[in-house]
């Protein structure tokens, strides 16, 4: 037993080798992972958008980001703050996943977004475009929205933040004072 017990050893030591290199390109990882970030976006010396977000993935070459279970708020037209807590918003977007690009000030948001108004109106859509140089948020895969004494279903919504309106396009449903 005891010459079976070391030899039994060595044949399993000699199949322990170096495992195989993987075939194919290896996907290039992150250059900077983050988790738990507090975001915030200034304009000269006011903040124009904070959020937060469990985890966030950046390539500093390209500009690029990702960031997961994120919540983003805009200020309304003409207050974006000062304060070190940033603006209290206006609108508040949430998503599980927002992509976007520093360079271009954009992001995708999608998994289930939901908008937010100060004024109690909540959106609802699969995916979401936020474009900061032009402040609209758009959606293309129809909305579900919900206000105070309202409800709406569209195909397709235009969100112009100076405004602080909606516009709608495609099959729009509307019913007042209820759910559609």
């Amino acid at each position: 037993m005891f010459r079976l017990l070391p030899s039994s050893l060595l044949v399993l030591l000699a199949a322990c080798g170096r495992p195989p290199a993987a075939s194919g390109p290896a996907s290039e990882p992150p250059q900077v992972v983050l988790h738990g970030v507090e975001l915030q976006s200034f304009e000269a010396d006011r903040i124009v958008l904070a959020g937060r977000a469990e985890r966030m993935t950046y390539q500093r070459s390209e500009g690029l980001f990702a960031a997961t279970d994120t919540v983003l708020r805009l200020p309304s037209q003409g207050g974006a703050q000062r304060a070190v807590s940033g603006p209290q918003g206006a609108m508040e977007i949430r998503a599980p996943l927002m992509e976007g690009s520093l360079s271009t000030r954009q992001l995708e948001a999608s998994g289930g977004v939901v908008l937010r108004t100060a004024e109690g109106v909540v959106a609802r859509t699969p995916r979401a475009t936020y474009d900061a140089p032009a402040q609209t948020v758009r959606g293309r895969e129809g909305v579900a929205m919900q206000g105070p004494d309202f409800a709406l279903r569209a195909d397709q919504f235009n969100l112009s933040l100076p405004e602080g309106t909606f516009s709608f396009e495609g099959s729009v449903e509307t019913v007042v004072g209820g759910a559609p």
